[in-house]
């Protein structure tokens, strides 16, 4: 399994993504009605995928997840935490990004060293249950067992939810401090 995107919830899809896009010279993937997809590509680490989709109202969930830019590049994705250390290896274990040595903030990094640092910071007030505005989604590999995967999240303290969306081909999860995020199926071919 691995870490693959950043999902925001936008009335404007395409303004948003591009305004991003513009921000950190990210390359367009899917510009559609239903959303724009830009991909971050980090030499020598990660690549990650900044998805826009379309909401018809805007959102009003706090957000529990921001991402800071400095000087045009992405360096943290801070998600808050109601116990950073807690979540700091939920987080290690469902990403496979390894801890950041020498820093004040519980975060993770691509096993590369480069990247942005996903920080579990101390959250600012309980999370509620509205929906996350922004959540990450992770991509299951072929050789990964989905029922497994389930099991491996439940027994560290986060849950699946359930809507009532219909079939999709990912399915739902909240960390143990409730914030939501997908696990996709694994690529075919």
């Amino acid at each position: 399994m691995y870490f693959e995107n950043v999902v925001f919830d936008a009335t404007d899809p395409q303004t948003t993504g591009r305004a991003w896009e513009a921000e950190l010279g990210t390359e367009t993937l899917t510009d559609e009605e239903a959303g724009f997809e830009t991909r971050l590509a980090v030499p020598g680490g990660p690549e990650l995928d900044l998805c826009f989709q379309r909401v018809p109202d805007e959102p009003t969930g706090t957000p529990r997840l921001h991402l800071d830019v400095r000087d045009g590049e992405l360096t943290a994705l801070r998600l808050e935490s109601a116990d950073p250390a807690r979540d700091l290896a939920f987080w290690e274990w469902l990403t496979g990004w390894t801890p950041v040595a020498g820093s004040e903030v519980r975060g993770l990094r691509h096993p590369s060293g480069r990247g942005p640092v996903l920080a579990l910071v101390p959250e600012e007030q309980p999370k509620t249950d509205a929906k996350n505005p922004t959540h990450l989604d992770l991509r299951l590999e072929s050789d990964d067992d989905a029922e497994a995967v389930a099991s491996g999240i439940a027994d560290r303290g986060g849950r699946e939810l359930h809507f009532a969306w219909g079939d999709l081909p990912w399915r739902h999860f909240a960390d143990p401090s409730g914030n939501e995020f997908c696990v996709l199926a694994a690529r075919k071919g």
